[in-house]
């Protein structure tokens, strides 16, 4: 399956808006959130040194010096606190640790090294940075460990805001690139658009060639295009100039001979008049218009309408009723010359055949369908096919069809679509045109 490229653009679009906008996002939140872990355990060491420095090692007790530590420490629930462990047990805690549920981690360190990790305690995240040193106190050493402790609510309150921060930039930066991109959408498929807008309308009759401004891309296809028109109304042009002085060099010996005295004779007058058959089916084929590369869109309705009308006055003493299904926007793709041809020569032959009833139907669905049906006789199954010959001729079945059939079923070929005679609801005839 073709994607138009329409529907391509807009597939970027909706792709750089719905995954990259919010991959973007995810991105520069975790980011931040790396970068705030960093920022707390350097924050954590700054603090550890702090309490180092101020730290007082006796036999019998453990002390901060001046308490010149920073105000979190002293403050309960504030999210930051401090514990000094000997062995298992603890031997100073911070003032801000006594609403606290938190058990510092028992982990043996090597001394002299620190450990920045996350615990978890109590359904609540802690970050925990550790150190574990020797203190010398007279005569003897005792081993250590510090740890200064955040809550996870103290880390994730600084991403917060800053992702209530950054989700409204991202709404006001979707908002800006969706107009953007609606914009660039517009104006990057009008061309596209007034290019087919043109090309139908020079398909349908409405002007003969390309006259839009387009960008370079475009450009060159609308000037190809254009010669390519041009070339062809020129080849018509030769082609039915040379057509016509054909007919009128034929039509004069013709006619010289038809004035004869020996023309009358049966032999000669059947020669003649297959002669001029002949010609006239030639110069229609010929003439035909089903290969052209622009097809026209010919309403049916006001053909048939005349078709009808002219016929419905021709066969009056038969008192033909002739029912016309057709809906207003049927429309032929090609020579309106061409659908005269096969409709008049069709829509003629049911009302020879017919004894009062003609029936005619269009659909289409998309491919168009023609169905002219008749209550006369119909057409014996054995010489269907004989219809569609050429050189057949009215007199060769008397019921009526047979003139013209086969310049119908050439002209039917030229546009790619075929024809089909079968039996009639009516009684009669029923011959099935479809144009794909």
């Amino acid at each position: 399956m073709s994607l138009s490229l329409k529907l391509r653009q807009l597939l970027v679009s909706v792709f750089l808006l719905l995954f990259l906008l919010p991959s973007s996002f995810i991105a520069i939140d975790r980011a931040f959130y790396t970068q705030l872990l960093t920022s707390t355990e350097q924050k954590l060491e700054v603090h550890l040194y702090a309490i180092l420095s101020e730290l007082g090692v006796s036999e019998d007790k453990v002390e901060l010096q001046n308490n010149a530590l920073a105000p979190d420490f002293y403050r309960p629930d504030s999210g930051l606190s401090a514990y000094i462990t000997h062995e298992q047990s603890t031997v100073w805690q911070s003032d801000s640790s006594l609403n606290q549920e938190f058990s510092p981690p028992i982990e043996a360190l090597p001394p002299g090294e620190h450990l920045f990790q996350s615990v978890q305690q109590h359904g609540d995240t802690f970050w925990v940075l550790s150190i574990s040193l020797l203190f010398d106190a007279e005569d003897y050493t005792r081993p250590l460990t510090v740890h200064v402790v955040q809550t996870n609510k103290r880390l994730i309150a600084p991403q917060l805001t800053f992702r209530t921060t950054l989700i409204q930039w991202f709404f006001g930066i979707g908002f800006v690139l969706l107009l953007l991109m609606v914009l660039a959408y517009y104006w990057t498929t009008k061309p596209l658009s007034q290019l087919d807008h043109e090309i139908r309308k020079v398909e349908t009759g409405g002007q003969e060639k390309l006259i839009g401004k387009y960008p370079a891309e475009l450009s060159m296809i609308k000037e190809d295009l254009n010669l390519l028109l041009a070339n062809q109304n020129r080849q018509k042009q030769r082609y039915r100039h040379h057509l016509s002085d054909l007919a009128h060099a034929l039509k004069t010996p013709v006619a010289v001979l038809q004035t004869s005295v020996l023309s009358q004779q049966p032999e000669l007058k059947e020669q003649l008049d297959r002669i001029t058959s002949m010609i006239e089916h030639q110069l229609k084929r010929a003439a035909s218009s089903g290969q052209d590369v622009w097809k026209k869109q010919i309403a049916i309705k006001p053909l048939l309408d005349k078709l009808v009308s002219a016929l419905t006055k021709i066969y009056r003493d038969k008192n033909i009723q002739i029912e016309l299904n057709c809906p207003e926007n049927s429309v032929f793709r090609g020579d309106e010359t061409d659908l005269m041809e096969i409709l008049g020569n069709l829509l003629d032959n049911a009302c020879k055949a017919c004894r009062h009833q003609v029936s005619v139907t269009i659909n289409q669905l998309p491919e168009l369908v023609l169905c002219i049906e008749d209550d006369g006789p119909g057409v014996p199954v054995d010489k269907r096919q004989q219809l569609f010959v050429r050189g057949t001729r009215l007199d060769t079945y008397h019921e009526g069809h047979g003139v013209g059939l086969a310049i119908v079923a050439e002209l039917v070929s030229s546009y790619s679509g075929n024809i089909a005679l079968d039996d009639s609801e009516l009684g009669g005839a029923r011959f099935s045109l479809r144009f794909s």
